[in-house]
């Protein structure tokens, strides 16, 4: 499906730009650029957005090879039926010169609250310092990680094969994944983080308005509470969507009739009070 840039809204951007975490703002966009997005919503392929174009994959099955075979399928097809400015020596050419090469950029989000809460996480990366990777927040701002998710990025695609930046990735991700889960072990009887997940229950719970950064950073305490038998009443799967739903354009995509937007904090409060209703602390 073909969607052009001038005929969406700015609501339409920037639910498009949640849904697929894109580092870039859409709402520049307007009369020459386009979204065109398949049926699953998995792949969004921008036009004139950066460069002439650009093809991105989101995948939650944390199989990296897989989904970068699959990439490599659609970028293959439509190479078929058009020229890409490429040379075999020097790869793709990009608006951006550090995405040349190979054009390939990936990002692997990992949710570890237990890191984080327990200061464990900059060690953990100062230790593990590796230069072709950036590990940052979702708004690319490694300082502010909202909802406790990292997001971890290939710094290079010049000089080196697409297989490499996956394999790195993917170790890296797996090391920071094992660790997250010994963090966890250890949180059973710590006093301090069942404070903050009280503390992060109590906010969703009865709050009359929440912000979104507010809201994302209290249900990751609520889901490692859960994670952690503390919180019953919910899964894990309605929280993850509760996670994305919080967010503007998901939020409002799903009133039919527009709401102020000084009303949205309370609306999102009693969105969330809904979804929690059913849940109990033990602790």
């Amino acid at each position: 499906m073909l969607f052009k840039s001038d005929e969406l809204s700015p609501h339409d951007k920037e639910y498009l730009n949640e849904h697929y975490m894109a580092p870039r703002s859409f709402h520049d966009a307007h009369s020459s650029e386009g979204f065109i997005i398949d049926e699953t919503g998995q792949i969004l392929i921008t036009l004139n957005i950066v460069d002439h174009i650009q093809i991105q994959l989101t995948d939650i099955s944390g199989d990296l090879e897989s989904t970068w075979n699959k990439l490599a399928k659609i970028e293959n097809n439509l190479g078929s039926k058009m020229t890409y400015t490429f040379t075999p020596r020097f790869g793709f050419l990009t608006a951006n010169p550090a995405e040349c090469g190979t054009g390939l950029c990936a990002t692997v989000y990992l949710h570890t609250p237990a890191l984080i809460h327990t200061e464990k996480l900059k060690e953990l990366l100062e230790n593990n310092h590796d230069d072709s990777i950036n590990v940052t927040g979702l708004q690319g701002k490694p300082q502010e990680l909202i909802g406790d998710i990292v997001a971890i990025h290939n710094n290079y695609s010049l000089g080196i094969a697409e297989e490499n930046i996956i394999s790195t990735l993917r170790t890296f991700a797996t090391r920071l994944a094992s660790e997250e889960k010994t963090a966890r072990k250890a949180l059973v009887n710590n006093t301090v983080i069942k404070d903050k997940v009280s503390r992060a229950y109590g906010v969703l719970v009865h709050s009359y308005q929440i912000g979104t950064i507010e809201a994302l950073n209290a249900i990751s305490l609520i889901k490692l509470g859960t994670e952690l038998g503390w919180i019953d009443g919910i899964t894990l799967k309605n929280l993850n969507k509760m996670l994305f739903s919080c967010r503007r354009a998901h939020f409002l995509n799903q009133f039919s009739q527009d709401i102020p937007v000084d009303e949205i904090p309370h609306k999102r409060a009693e969105f969330i009070h809904q979804h929690l209703k059913d849940t109990h602390l033990h602790i």
